[in-house]
């Protein structure tokens, strides 16, 4: 039986176009027909601020925007590496997060701090994706 060969793929210095304005579907990877994709880290490399309420990144596509990484998986406003869980953890696959019957690609979505200085954060993203024959 042969074994799915993972690859990490990445996309390092990601950041928003704007902090003073929410951003959507941003590809940040291409997935093919048959590509499955396992995890998703994040990873704060200059943290995001402001005063008023706190920025939120999203990891995910068009037919679940968070799919990968739901708000709340990591702290925007803290460096570290965070894994995504998703914002629905029941329908993970036996050997993955989701199989892709087409070609997609996987979106961050950002939702900017709302008050007060505001500092743009930089985030790189890495996930692990195989090829799964359909």
């Amino acid at each position: 039986m042969a074994q799915l060969q993972w690859r990490i793929r990445t996309r390092n210095g990601w950041t928003p176009d704007s902090y003073t304005a929410d951003q959507a579907a941003d590809g940040i990877i291409a997935v093919a027909a048959g590509d499955v994709v396992r995890s998703v880290f994040a990873r704060t490399r200059v943290v995001f601020n402001g005063s008023g309420t706190a920025a939120i990144i999203i990891v995910g596509d068009d037919g679940d925007t968070d799919r990968f990484l739901a708000d709340g998986n990591m702290d925007e406003t803290t460096t570290g590496l965070y894994m995504g869980l998703g914002g629905s953890a029941s329908n993970y696959l036996a050997l993955g997060k989701h199989l892709y019957t087409a070609a997609n690609n996987i979106d961050v979505g950002f939702t900017a701090n709302t008050a007060g200085t505001r500092t743009t954060g930089t985030v790189d993203f890495l996930c692990e994706v195989a090829k799964l024959p359909l």
